[in-house]
């Protein structure tokens, strides 16, 4: 059971963006908007930061749902994981690929190319120590990504730490497995 109530309808005295923006993206509301519908605020900055990674960006769309799917492994979390592994196949990654991503076999999978067990490698150090991120990794990323593109994985990344142990503390489960948005 949740932690707090899940919000089903925004009352007047909240603001609906946030509900409209995840209808708009998901096709539905996912329940961790339903919980953090309790601060308003917050529930608003939050989905508008995930709608605006969840899409194509300096990373494509397809690479960052198994970034995504890494980084929810990496943590133990399990908070959206079947939607995002849905999305995954959806938009092009094989079955090898999401299955080899979701347990160490991406180290030596002929699936992955450098630069993307580079960024796994990333996700690995944040979800252990992301104080400890060591220049062997930053050299070799930066060997396959610029600038820009770092700040982008870095912060998908991080982002879905945050959403997968939010989802986890405040006990919310997302029994819906949503599309990706039609553009």
């Amino acid at each position: 059971m949740p932690a707090v109530t899940l919000v089903e309808e925004p009352t007047k005295d909240m603001s609906i963006a946030a509900f409209e923006l995840a209808e708009q993206h998901f096709g539905h509301v996912p329940n961790l908007v339903k919980a953090m519908a309790a601060n308003d605020q917050m529930c608003h900055s939050v989905t508008a930061f995930v709608v605006q990674a969840l899409q194509e960006g300096r990373i494509s769309w397809s690479f960052k749902e198994l970034v995504i799917l890494k980084t929810l492994r990496a943590i133990g979390s399990y908070y959206s994981y079947g939607a995002h592994e849905r999305i995954a196949a959806e938009l092009g990654n094989s079955a090898e690929r999401i299955g080899d991503v979701a347990n160490s076999l991406w180290v030596a999978s002929a699936h992955f190319t450098d630069a993307e067990k580079a960024v796994f490698r990333l996700v690995d150090q944040i979800a252990l120590d992301a104080n400890d991120v060591g220049d062997d990794i930053w050299d070799e990323l930066k060997r396959h990504y610029d600038a820009g593109q770092l700040v982008e994985l870095n912060a998908l990344i991080t982002t879905f730490v945050m959403i997968g142990r939010v989802g986890d503390s405040l006990g919310v489960a997302e029994p819906y497995l949503f599309s990706q948005p039609v553009a």
